[in-house]
């Protein structure tokens, strides 16, 4: 029985990760396509309220690293940091082209939080 538990949880968390990977891999090609109106869907209100959906300024790459908390992530990019929050419409980026502050939080270009 414990197995089973065990191999129920080890499934979730590769679930939310290929999840998470797959929003975040969205949201960059929104972005290097040059489709802002489909990047912005992809944010959650709070970094839409932050951001020029216009002018997202942002650059990816591929996603070379997913940590998965419970309803929030962050993905490695080779150019910086992005982070996710799980909502019931599903995953939507929160901060994007974020870069570590040192001994801050992370300073985003979009949202952050």
């Amino acid at each position: 029985m414990l197995l089973s538990a065990l191999l129920l949880l080890g499934g979730c968390g590769s679930g939310a990760e290929d999840l998470v990977r797959r929003a975040a891999g969205d949201f960059l090609s929104a972005v290097a396509g040059g489709d802002a109106a489909r990047a912005c869907e992809l944010l959650t209100d709070e970094a839409r309220e932050d951001a020029d959906c216009g002018a997202l300024g942002i650059t990816g790459g591929e996603v070379e690293q997913v940590e998965v908390w419970g309803d929030a992530a962050r993905v490695r990019t080779a150019s910086g940091v992005f982070f996710l929050r799980e909502l019931a419409v599903g995953w939507r980026i929160s901060g994007a082209g974020c870069e570590p502050g040192g001994d801050r939080p992370y300073e985003c270009e979009v949202g952050g939080r």
